[in-house]
Order: structure tokens, then sequence, then C-alpha cells
């Protein structure tokens, strides 16, 4: 079972067990599946680009390989920024407490990037922070379930279902004003001369 998620509100810790939510968990799933003329279930697989190497699902998801052939595990590949320098990995928050920021306006959950969902098991139902949760306040906090180069962010919210932590990062929208967008409509219509009379 995975640690805990432990959230600290005013000198208090709040811990709560996790456990992720999905699709197939909700509505169930289906699996379509190749079989042969015999009736034998068919195994995906590629050829290299070369034509020397067969391929077998989850092989190129194990290592990757140099343009001189030399194969490269995944454990072994680090993080570079644009500018060359090495990216610190950041380490699982779970089991290790987190300072919880909030209440947090919804509106900064709409404009979150989801990469996941989970339902959590407060392990002190009689906790103030989850009266707080359950009277529609939302708190934020940084959460990582493993180790990775980013740190995601977990918004900690409940509903009559129970209590949840929706995971991802922030959404980075770039905006047009629309002088620009007008600007360059008509300098499209400016550079296109065709005469429709004469077709």
């Amino acid at each position: 079972m995975a640690k805990p998620i432990v959230a600290s509100l005013s000198g208090k810790e709040y811990s709560f067990n996790l456990s992720k939510i999905d699709r197939t968990k909700i509505y169930g799933s289906k699996k379509r599946v190749a079989l042969d003329s015999q009736g034998r279930f068919c195994t995906r697989a590629a050829l290299s680009s070369d034509g020397a190497h067969l391929l077998l699902t989850g092989m190129t998801a194990q290592a990757y390989f140099k343009q001189d052939g030399h194969l490269v595990a995944r454990q072994e590949m680090v993080g570079i920024t644009p500018d060359g320098k090495l990216v610190e990995q950041m380490p699982s928050t779970l089991g290790v407490a987190q300072n919880l920021e909030g209440p947090v306006n919804p509106s900064e959950v709409l404009s979150l990037e989801v990469e996941g969902i989970y339902f959590l098991e407060s392990i002190d139902p009689a906790s103030e922070l989850l009266d707080k949760l359950n009277s529609g306040e939302i708190y934020k906090l940084p959460i990582n379930y493993t180790a990775g180069l980013e740190m995601e962010t977990g918004y900690l919210m409940a509903n009559d279902e129970g209590c949840f932590a929706i995971v991802g990062k922030p959404a980075q929208t770039q905006w047009i004003e629309s002088a620009t967008l007008f600007e360059s409509v008509e300098a499209a219509d400016d550079a296109d001369d065709l005469d429709f009379e004469s077709m």
C-alpha cells in the first residue's frame, strides 16, 4: 500500500490514505483482441527502421538507443534545461508532511491540467481539516506520487461522495489580443488578390 498524503495546516498534520480513481473502476472496461485463423491471440510487434530487429510491446518503454546503437536504460536518463543545466529530480512527497495553502479560489482547479484523481480516506475522521473540506473549502499542496523531474500540485476537496485530491500542473494558457488577431487577418486579406468575378 502507498504511503499516505500528509498535509500540514496551522501546525497540525493530517494523514490520508489514497487510491487512484480511473474510468475502469467507475465504468468497467472492454478489450478488443486480435485472433489468428486458429483462434490464438496475436501479439503486436514492429520492425526497426532497418528491418533488423523485431520490437515487441513494452520493449521501447524500457530503454532508448543512441545513434551508435548503445543502449541507455531509463534510470540512466536525466533532465536537461534549455541552457544545458542538469535538472534535479523531485522526490516523492508521500509520507512527508507538506504545507497546505488556502482556502483557494475554486477557479484555480479549473485551470489545472489534470494528471490524476485520488480518493482520500482520512486516517483521523474527526479532523478539523476534514470539516473544512466538507464545508466546501479547497486547499492545495505540492505533491508527487513518485519521484520525477517536476513537482505537481494537488487540490484537496470534498463532496457528498467523499474526499478527493485532484493532481496536475497549472495550465499555461497564452491569450492573443483581439487587435493582434485582426491585424494578422487583415494582412492575410491584403496578400490575397484573387479575382472572384473571373471565376
